[in-house]
């Protein structure tokens, strides 16, 4: 009779096991084993130039743009020669100015706009030609808003930019699919640049970082 019972119990796990198979091993949030990995730590080195609008445009404009020189130590190069004609991901920010304000020798530019990430696989970048830096397939978009600070004596200038992202697509890897953060996550990218003219208007290399998450503030009690 026990013998009777167990096989009876063992049998009946057959269709459960196959259900799961059949969903592709989810895991216990309910999550496919092929969801791709969220890469939440942001580590990108960044190498790029900028264009600025002419002098007189109203609102002024500015577009930086290049590519990824490191992330996450993955093979982000299609060679040996490490440059924006080998780089596998390229960026493309677009701003508007709107503020600026003379303290002294310093120039102090407030900026919003985009900034976007791309995997581009032809590896055709070249800083004659911007476009050639978004031509690529996004795999994040984000919103930021950008503070530059111009030495006019120098013409050295600094820049940060408070990145929100918008949204991510996976792209695949030597390690599987990666995902680069999620929607509603904050980075910062730190930018040091050169002006210069006529063209670009601007030479400038940085990287970025996690933003801290915002403090958890406790509810009111009734």
């Amino acid at each position: 009779m026990r013998r009777t019972l167990a096989l009876a119990a063992a049998l009946s796990l057959v269709p459960a096991l196959s259900a799961a198979a059949a969903l592709g091993q989810t895991g216990s949030r309910g999550l496919r084993s092929d969801q791709p990995t969220k890469v939440q730590d942001l580590s990108l080195e960044l190498v790029g130039q900028v264009t600025n609008s002419p002098p007189g445009v109203s609102p002024a404009t500015s577009i930086q743009y290049g590519y990824v020189a490191y992330l996450r130590g993955l093979s982000i190069f299609s060679g040996d020669t490490q440059n924006e004609t080998t780089a596998l991901f390229t960026f493309y920010t677009q701003t508007t100015t709107t503020r600026v304000i003379v303290n002294g020798p310093l120039k102090v530019i407030s900026r919003e706009g985009t900034m976007t990430i791309y995997r581009d696989p032809s590896a055709n970048g070249s800083f004659s030609n911007p476009d050639t830096f978004r031509d690529g397939s996004p795999v994040l978009v984000a919103g930021l808003r950008q503070q530059v600070i111009v030495n006019t004596v120098t013409g050295s200038f600094t820049a940060i930019n408070l990145d929100t992202i918008m949204s991510t697509n996976p792209f695949p890897s030597d390690n599987g699919q990666l995902q680069l953060g999620e929607p509603g996550r904050q980075f910062r990218t730190n930018l040091n640049g050169q002006l210069s003219s006529p063209a670009p208007s601007a030479y400038m290399a940085g990287y970025t970082l996690n933003a801290p998450d915002p403090p958890k503030h406790n509810a009111a009690r009734p």
